[in-house]
């Protein structure tokens, strides 16, 4: 596939680096020549310098020959712009990332004046996986997946008799004919390795056949005591908060933004009528104690600054906040998150993982789906020319952040060990750490080479 990035900021890097295959041949184009001088360097890509409006430089590389071209540059205008030309030109399909509300009000119009054909919005992506944890992570969740017998579940540990306390390696002791793929303990997805001992409040999410989920959903409640959502304050009245303040407080929810900016506070009191918008510093802590910090029931750190953000939820934490979210866009802080308690989302995670979607056909991807905006589940149909169809699992190098759960062949499921031979046609559901989604699809696509051609 031939794929063209404009704009080599931070997102428009990830893309281009989650994209590198033998399969892809990725042209990458930013006005700043030390970014591409870096890129060309680092990357198995062609960097060229240029500015993104400059027409020539699409007519140099012969832009019909790309089967997409994604407009990344930090300017709603000059995306638009890109893309109309870019399609005019030859090119199969544009992508086109806008930030603003003004544009997201009248979508359509914009891809029907401009001739594009998916809108890219990564503050209104976070903002819904932000609701999403928020409001929906204590209720019922059943996923079915396109194969004719598998499913997953979410239930409390709780729940099940004896389960909380023991480890994962005994649960088919307590579940019958079905496996934990993943545990939600305190916000944060982990991957249930055997020696991990199951906690009181973990949430569990189970996969297995379906007749055994009917069987099962019933007689569970997975509605947890004291997580119902009323009063939110935001952290930063950007675009992420200005999304997801319209989105709690359409569903309800007593929502609060704090914005140091006085020019952007009369804007959201102006946009946000359901929302009290209030103008001062997030930092201030006496700012926080007036404004009831520890009464709320969910924070959201959203502003423009990842250190700021984790200092505002940490604060958070200590005034007793029940639900804490930190926004983010840097990988590197994940791990010191995790040790510290903090709950974060990803911007550049999702927003890649969501392109990857788009850009790739993955006609090997049957379904798949988000977990909590931390991980993803992939169902895969292994084809002949896959290296990994007739390995054993513990042949291939899987990142640690990625699980395959179970497998369906010939009308059976079939509990993957190490000695599991991969079968042309087997339906793999796999488990996926956001941050390690790119390499499992570059080993998902990555094909055997013939010496022959038929």
């Amino acid at each position: 596939m031939r794929i063209m990035i404009v704009g080599a900021g931070k997102l428009g890097m990830k893309v281009a680096s989650s994209l590198i295959s033998s399969d892809n041949y990725i042209t990458l184009i930013d006005i700043n020549p030390k970014v591409i001088q870096k890129t060309n360097n680092e990357m198995d890509v062609l960097g060229i310098v240029g500015d993104g409006l400059e027409a020539d430089i699409y007519e140099e590389v012969n832009v019909k020959q790309y089967d997409i071209v994604l407009a990344l540059t930090d300017s709603d205008e000059k995306n638009l712009v890109i893309g109309g030309v870019v399609k005019k030109m030859g090119c199969k399909k544009v992508v086109a990332r806008l930030r603003g509300p003004e544009y997201m009000n009248h979508q359509e119009l914009m891809k029907n004046t401009f001739n594009i054909d998916q809108v890219l919005n990564p503050d209104m992506l976070v903002s819904h996986e932000i609701f999403n944890y928020l409001i929906n992570q204590h209720k019922d969740f059943n996923q079915f997946f396109t194969g004719p017998t598998i499913g997953m579940l979410e239930v409390k540990a709780e729940t099940i008799k004896g389960m909380v306390g023991d480890r994962v390696l005994n649960a088919s002791n307590y579940l019958e004919n079905m496996l934990i793929v993943s545990i939600s303990r305190k916000g944060k997805l982990i991957i249930p390795k055997s020696h991990v001992t199951i906690e009181e409040d973990d949430i569990l999410y189970l996969l297995g056949k379906k007749t055994d989920i009917a069987k099962l959903s019933p007689y569970i409640d997975t509605k947890v005591e004291g997580a119902n959502i009323k009063k939110v304050m935001i952290m930063g009245g950007g675009k992420t908060g200005f999304y997801l303040g319209k989105l709690l407080s359409e569903a309800g929810i007593n929502v609060k933004v704090i914005e140091k900016d006085r020019e952007r506070c009369e804007y959201l009191a102006e946009k946000l009528p359901g929302v009290l918008v209030l103008h001062g510093d997030a930092t201030d802590m006496s700012l926080l104690q007036e404004e009831n910090l520890s009464s709320m029931d969910a924070f959201v750190s959203a502003t423009g600054y990842d250190e700021d953000n984790i200092i505002l939820a940490l604060t958070a934490q200590q005034y007793g906040v029940k639900e804490v979210l930190a926004k983010t866009s840097r990988g590197n802080y994940t791990l010191l998150m995790d040790k510290v308690g903090v709950n974060t989302l990803n911007t550049l995670e999702i927003t890649s993982s969501h392109i990857l979607r788009l850009v790739q056909a993955r006609s090997f991807v049957s379904s798949s789906f988000f977990l909590q905006g931390q991980a993803e589940v992939l169902e895969v149909i292994a084809q002949r020319d896959m290296m990994i169809t007739g390995k054993q699992l513990k042949e291939l190098d899987f990142p640690k952040g990625v699980l395959v759960s179970l497998i369906y062949r010939n009308n059976s499921t079939i509990v993957p060990t190490g000695n599991t031979q991969i079968k042309e046609g087997d339906r793999l559901i796999f488990f996926s750490m956001l941050s390690d989604v790119p390499e499992l699809e570059r080993l998902l696509r990555a094909t055997r080479k013939r010496l022959f051609r038929v």
